[in-house]
């Protein structure tokens, strides 16, 4: 309901601004729920033009003056990099990033300026940090910094894009440096990343910035940290997007589905026992603060781009985006024995219906328009009884291309 014109944060309180670190995590969710190609154009329009004249982006676009307010905060002024990198991944529409490239790289650039150490630590704006995250005790600049390499990855592929290598290289660069100050500042030899609360190692583990053998330490410590909050979540705005994408990558499925699935505060399940029809801006917005508060907030519906890139299964890949390559992908836990949806892309309609277990017998049913391709990658060590329409299977991963398919695994 906020999502028209301008992406504003709430419709019933005296503001309805268009928030970018709303925005630019609930993008992705966006782009599968709508067709958000032309409005991201026309919002794009109005990040650029609030632009700051040093190349910082501002925590609200369009830009109506609010003082301090102004100067972008990390993950808000990220935006400005994020909707458009997201919107080319889910359009495959490389103009998005051609209109925008200055204006993303003079963002950059004052990033770096201002950062020659690589720890994004100065011209942070108000540094709203993991806003409305139940456990507030995450370094403010591990966040920023986190979220300086992961614009930087994404400006390293849109270069890439548009055949900017110089560019691409250069990003790339910048990333590594990122990732290695950010290792010395904030990851201990034994795995902890900096206060070791869940949108630290998130933070941390989502945009690869861990070394690889410690990789499946923090992952474990993410996961305890979990169990300590008895299976419950402690992230805010920008921890949460990537949360259940992070434990399901490193093989924390069941988890994800957790969190998930739960009903109970801190979660969406919460939400919903309590009779929600929107979402709401706290994870307790039923017992929050009245003078600032919402239960018509899009933020923490970041969380149905997992539901459609992993449980649905229905993805795109970076190297051909908007769906030219699909990848077709449920992620599977006992605890949900049965989906089914659909994506209308720009090549047409992508669906999915599954039904079963992971230790099986598990039945997924696949549509895939015409002009694009899928791989279709099957439960791990699925492969051996597996058929696809019938036909044997030698190998959990296979290429389909346009009409519909049914695969068995027993």
């Amino acid at each position: 309901g906020n999502f028209l014109s301008i992406p504003t944060d709430c419709p019933q309180r005296d503001e309805r601004l268009g928030w970018m670190g709303d925005a630019g995590v609930f993008w992705r969710t966006g782009g599968y729920n709508f067709d958000i190609a032309a409005f991201t154009n026309k919002f794009m329009r109005d990040v650029n033009d609030a632009q700051l004249a040093d190349g910082d982006f501002s925590n609200v676009s369009p830009d109506i003056g609010l003082g301090e307010n102004v100067d972008g905060a990390p993950g808000w002024a990220d935006a400005g990099i994020i909707v458009p990198w997201t919107t080319w991944l889910q359009y495959g529409d490389r103009s998005i990033i051609a209109r925008n490239w200055n204006a993303m790289k003079r963002f950059m650039r004052f990033i770096e300026d201002a950062n020659p150490n690589y720890l994004r630590t100065e011209k942070l704006g108000p540094n709203f940090a993991d806003w409305l995250a139940p456990d507030q005790n995450t370094n403010k600049e591990l966040i920023a910094t986190a979220y300086w390499a992961i614009s930087a990855g994404q400006m390293s592929q849109m270069a890439h894009a548009i055949g900017n290598e110089d560019a691409s290289h250069r990003y790339t660069d910048l990333y590594n440096k990122v990732r290695e100050a950010f290792q010395k500042a904030y990851v201990s030899a034994d795995g902890q990343v900096g206060t070791g609360t869940q949108a630290s190692y998130v933070l941390a583990l989502y945009p690869h910035l861990m070394p690889p053998a410690l990789e499946s330490v923090a992952a474990a410590k993410l996961v305890k940290d979990i169990e300590a909050h008895d299976g419950h979540l402690t992230t805010g705005f920008l921890a949460t997007p990537f949360l259940l994408f992070t434990l399901a990558d490193h093989g924390r499925t069941d988890v994800a589905y957790k969190l998930l699935l739960n009903q109970t505060y801190p979660s969406w399940g919460y939400m919903l026992s309590k009779g929600a029809t929107t979402w709401w801006e706290r994870w307790n917005s039923d017992s929050g603060d009245p003078a600032m508060n919402s239960f018509n907030h899009y933020a923490f519906g970041s969380v149905i781009a997992w539901v459609y890139r992993a449980v649905l299964g229905i993805d795109t890949s970076a190297v051909k985006p908007g769906f030219h390559e699909i990848v077709i992908y449920p992620r599977l836990d006992s605890s949900l024995t049965e989906a089914s949806g659909e994506y209308e892309s720009v090549y047409g309609r992508i669906a999915t219906a599954w039904k079963g277990t992971p230790s099986g017998p598990w039945t997924l049913k696949v549509t895939i328009p015409a002009n694009a391709t899928a791989t279709v990658i099957l439960p791990p060590g699925s492969n051996a009884g597996a058929t696809q329409d019938g036909q044997p299977l030698t190998k959990s991963e296979t290429i389909i291309g346009s009409g519909t398919y049914q695969f068995v695994v027993k």
